[in-house]
C-alpha cells in the first residue's frame, strides 16, 4: 500500500537519482524501480536479489534463482499478471524493452523513468510493453 505522501516521496527520490550512473547490482534497471516502490509503500519487493549480484549474468542467474526465471514473470509472482500498457498510472512500473533486454520502470508525469548509463531516461509511455499498478490502499 502506497504511504499517504507516496506522490512526494517518489518524486524525491527520483530527483535525488537524476545523475546516479547504472550500476548492476547497486542502481539498475530493476532495483531503481524496487527503490521507487519502496520510497512509496516502504516495501522492498527486491530484497531477496540485493546483495547477489554485480554483473549482467550475475543479475540474469539471480531471476533463475531468486525470482521466476525472467522479470516479467519475477514481478507477476510479486504484483499479479501484468495489465494492459494503457492502465499505467502514476506510480505504476512497466516493462521496456531496451538494447540489453526487458528492463523495469516507474511512471511519473506522463513518462516511463528508467536507468541509463549516465542517470535517470526517460521514454514516452509508447515503450510500455505493460504494466503493474502499485496498489494505493
Amino acid at each position: 500500500m502506497r504511504h499517504n505522501d507516496w506522490a512526494s516521496r517518489l518524486n524525491q527520490y527520483i530527483k535525488q537519482h537524476l545523475n546516479t550512473p547504472f550500476k548492476w547490482g547497486e542502481f539498475d534497471c530493476c532495483l531503481f524501480p524496487a527503490d521507487a516502490v519502496l520510497a512509496m509503500t516502504g516495501i522492498d519487493f527486491a530484497e531477496e536479489f540485493r546483495g547477489h549480484y554485480s554483473t549482467r549474468i550475475g543479475a540474469k542467474r539471480a531471476l533463475v534463482k531468486y525470482g521466476k526465471g525472467d522479470i516479467k514473470r519475477t514481478i507477476e509472482a510479486k504484483f499479479g499478471p501484468a495489465l494492459h500498457r494503457l492502465m499505467a498510472g502514476r506510480g505504476d512500473l512497466v516493462l521496456i524493452d531496451t538494447p540489453l533486454g526487458e528492463a523495469l520502470g516507474i511512471v511519473w508525469s506522463g513518462k516511463i523513468w528508467a536507468t541509463g548509463e549516465h542517470g535517470l531516461m526517460t521514454l514516452p509511455m509508447r515503450n510500455a510493453l505493460c504494466c503493474w499498478e502499485v496498489p494505493c490502499q
